[in-house]
């Protein structure tokens, strides 16, 4: 039924080959994968991803496209949104869109940028410190075995911006304090057990601020201070550079994979239940990005139903620009004006016996071919309506729609003189004309939809 599901429906990444042997890995995946070099983890740039590709939606709404629960989601979109990768517009519910693919790798080295030169004037604070403990370096046999560094802790505490964890910088701020020493005594100075240390040199071997003693590779001695420093800070400006040029590719990887299948590769599926029809269209509304269209049949409508008019409400106050044209009458008269006062271009046409429709940005539509709708339906009732991205099918509904507003009259005249007319003018509608109800109440009279 929506087509975004499919993209993250479960080994969707992982297709197996024609011989069933290796996994064929998609461009999507690719850019994820890519997408966790600037921080993001798979799920987070999975939903990051999603947002790109479908346009602004809900907590909920990305939940159910993403088979995941709510308030995993949520923790994703506040990361997103600390990253300065996804925007909430405040609105109740809030709708999250993703900040656009360029700016959002930007925001992520403007940060690396600010992190490379807060490190540089940490280093110049840590060397001023460390230089201002004073070095023993005499025989490790006199040295006290109960020594350890807590005479200044602000070295260490320093050291941690530099990838070490505070028991890492401990051990290298004692081994600049008192020189080369064997593991043995550093377990023996430290407090700790030998293979804790052998851990902790190992470490600080790989991030290349200690090395083992030529002639003696028992003993441990740290590397020059300035020298380490320089090395990490040289390790981060690289990464820096090296983000610069992944960051061109995603970009081009992304106009390829994430967009290409709207222009070239077109889908349609069958909606069948009600229940089916109601949640599509509320995803193609939440979706929309710049336009939303739609034409409602008398007997099925749109605005008086399934939460659309909160739905429609909230694509205007985002600044998408919404028509309509309705079959205006007593029952759905209120709430079509409400509609206008939210900023809704709305329409009147008499009688109009066509499909129901509805167009997001030119590209997605829904469409509803009536044959024999009773007048009270529930949720699972079944209905034959279609879904699609192509946009060829998109201009020809909207080729409909134009046609139809052209020669719809002016809402608010109509509005006015149903409002104005007596409750016996009611009786006059034939009940072929009424709108359908849902669970057995009227639909004009249903804020939201609730299976019976």
């Amino acid at each position: 039924m929506n087509g975004e599901r499919d993209d993250f429906m479960p080994n969707v990444f992982s297709t197996p080959s024609p011989q069933g042997t290796t996994p064929r890995v998609n461009g999507t995946e690719l850019i994820i994968k890519t997408l966790n070099d600037f921080g993001l983890n798979e799920k987070e740039a999975q939903l990051y991803v999603h947002l790109l590709k479908y346009g602004p939606k809900r907590a909920g709404d990305l939940a159910r496209s993403l088979k995941t629960y709510r308030l995993d989601v949520y923790r994703k979109l506040t990361s997103l949104i600390n990253k300065n990768i996804v925007s909430a517009k405040k609105e109740s519910p809030a709708v999250y869109s993703a900040v656009d693919l360029d700016k959002a790798l930007n925001n992520v080295l403007l940060a690396r940028q600010r992190e490379i030169r807060w490190i540089e004037k940490i280093r110049v604070e840590l060397l001023e410190r460390v230089n201002s403990i004073p070095l023993s370096l005499g025989n490790d046999a006199l040295l006290p075995e109960t020594l350890a560094i807590n005479d200044d802790r602000a070295p260490i505490q320093l050291l941690t911006v530099f990838g070490l964890n505070e028991k890492e910088a401990q051990l290298y701020v004692h081994l600049l304090k008192y020189g080369p020493k064997r593991a043995v005594d550093l377990s023996r100075s430290l407090k700790t057990y030998r293979e804790d240390v052998y851990r902790r040199c190992a470490r600080l071997i790989d991030v290349g601020v200690a090395t083992k003693t030529i002639g003696d590779s028992s003993r441990y001695a740290p590397v020059e201070l300035d020298g380490a420093l320089n090395n990490v800070l040289l390790t981060h400006k690289r990464e820096l550079r090296r983000l610069q040029r992944v960051k061109q590719k995603v970009i081009e990887d992304a106009r390829v994979t994430l967009w290409r299948r709207e222009n070239v590769s077109s889908s349609f599926k069958l909606v069948k239940t009600v229940g089916e029809l109601v949640t599509s269209i509320a995803q193609l509304i939440n979706s929309a990005e710049a336009s939303v269209i739609l034409i409602a049949h008398p007997r099925f409508s749109l605005i008086s139903m399934g939460g659309f008019q909160n739905h429609l409400r909230c694509a205007v106050a985002r600044g998408v620009g919404v028509r309509g044209v309705l079959d205006i009458y007593q029952k759905n008269a209120s709430v079509a004006r409400e509609y206008l006062s939210s900023g809704v271009e709305l329409r009147h046409s008499d009688h109009y016996g066509g499909m129901t429709m509805v167009v997001a940005d030119g590209k997605r539509s829904i469409s509803l071919i009536y044959a024999d709708l009773k007048t009270t339906l529930s949720l699972d009732e079944n209905v034959a309506a279609l879904w699609s991205n192509s946009v060829e099918q998109a201009e020809f509904l909207m080729s409909t729609f134009e046609m139809t507003w052209a020669q719809a009259i002016n809402a608010e005249e109509r509005i006015n003189q149903q409002l104005h007319q007596g409750p016996h003018h009611e009786s006059s509608l034939e009940p072929a004309d009424k709108t359908l109800s849902i669970g057995g109440y009227m639909a004009a009279q249903q804020p939201s939809l609730t299976r019976s």
